[in-house]
This record gives C-alpha cells, structure tokens and sequence, in this order.
C-alpha cells in the first residue's frame, strides 16, 4: 500500500501486549491484516481513521435487521431464558441494541434495560416502534454510567468492532456490578472450522471487524483490566460466546 495512503489511516501498537512487531498476513480492500508476533492478535493495523469507518454503519446496517424480526425475536427469547438462569433481575444493558429486539424481549421479563446504538434508525425503531427508554444513540465510549451499575452487559457482535479496546474493556470492568455479568460473543479465529486460507473466511471483514480474537487473546484482554472469562459456549459455527465477570 502506497505510503501516502497509509499517512491516513492509524496504525497503533497491539491492545494487549503493546508490541510493535507484526507479522504480514494478507490484504483485502487494500486494508491490511496482520497478527502481534507477541501474543497472536489478529487485526487490521494500519487502519483507515475511525470516523471513516463509522460512516459504514449506515440505516441498511439497521434495517437488514428490522427486516429479520421475527427470527431476531425467537433468537433474543432463548437467551433472555437462558439469562434467568444466571441472574433473574436487574439492570441490562445492551451495547450495539440495534432496533431493540433483546431489550424488548428482556423489558417484559422484568428487567430494568438499556441500550446504546450508533445507527440512528436502530434507535428510533426501539424507542418508538418497541417503546423502549433509556435507549442512547452514540458510541459506547460516549457515555458515562455509574460505577458498579449495570447486573448484566450484553455485546453481541461487538467488541471487534470498536476503536480502543482497552478503552471499553477497562469502562465494561468499572460499571459491571459486583456480582454482574457480561455476555460475549465474537468470531472466533481459533475455531475448527475457519478456513485455512484466512481470507476466505466470511467474518474477514475489512473496515467492520478490526480485531480476531481466539479464547486466549480474548482472555488476555480481559485479564489485562481485572475481569475474566468463567464459561465458554460450545459453538458449531467460528464463534466465541462468553460469560465473563470479575477477577
């Protein structure tokens, strides 16, 4: 890639071990993947400036999920369900709420809920399609919450989207409550069934998922702020789904 393009972008050192050091992997839409020779992160580093990459979320982003309700709403059932098992009450919190669908589904199984979107259209859909409150259009580092507030933090899909992963992983550790959890999901890099030609694999998503965490790097970066993984979920599909709470 041509050095004036990359004066553009930002490249930074690795999230969880700092190291500066990366080995090459392969380029796709001219954004290039590497992995820390370190600790084994897989990222997009340089990296296009993070507003430019906001702009991608568009109301399409929104709307392909609107369009799926009835499926979103069966999907978001089995796991408020499976919730209730863990912690039968409290406040919620989904980050990356979309048009609403968990929080609906959560609100009507007594749970005090809120959510935080970018898109524009995810936010009016669940406040005024699904007649939810506290829901907050932004970033997840655009708002402060109280220390210690929140029993249960959903991130769906998440967490390899956003800038400064140290920045959310620590702000997750400081409004997690004492005995809350935090409900994880991203692909997995390290799954069995990711092709062995990285770049065929369909979560190789340039400009959208900037990281590629396998259980360790996930867990390094969670230790690396005081919280920790206590249950993985078995997966046929290359996907980490976690429980996490505090060391």
């Amino acid at each position: 890639m041509p050095d004036k393009v990359i004066e553009h972008w930002d490249k930074i050192a690795c999230p969880i071990c700092d190291s500066t050091e990366f080995t090459d992997l392969f380029t796709k839409d001219n954004e290039p993947f590497v992995e820390c020779q370190q600790c084994s992160l897989t990222m997009i580093n340089p990296r296009p400036r993070y507003a430019n990459i906001l702009k991608g979320y568009t109301e399409e982003y929104s709307q392909g999920y609107i369009n799926k309700k009835d499926k979103k709403i069966r999907r978001a059932k089995r796991r408020v369900r499976k919730m209730k098992k863990i912690l039968p009450e409290g406040r919620w919190l989904d980050i990356g709420c979309s048009a609403g669908f968990i929080l609906s589904v959560a609100k009507s199984a007594d749970y005090e809920t809120y959510g935080i979107e970018i898109d524009p259209l995810g936010v009016k859909h669940a406040r005024e399609i699904l007649g939810l409150d506290n829901i907050f259009e932004g970033t997840f580092e655009e708002h402060h919450f109280d220390d210690n507030f929140f029993d249960i933090i959903t991130m769906y899909d998440v967490i390899e989207h956003v800038q400064d992963l140290n920045e959310i992983v620590k702000e997750l550790k400081r409004i997690l409550s004492n005995n809350g959890v935090i409900e994880m999901w991203t692909p997995d890099i390290g799954h069995w069934r990711v092709p062995k030609l990285l770049i065929e694999w369909e979560a190789i998503k340039p400009s959208e998922h900037l990281y590629y965490f396998n259980k360790k790097t996930l867990s390094m970066i969670l230790h690396k702020h005081g919280l920790k993984i206590i249950r993985k979920r078995f997966s046929l599909k290359p996907g980490l789904q976690v429980f996490v709470t505090h060391e």
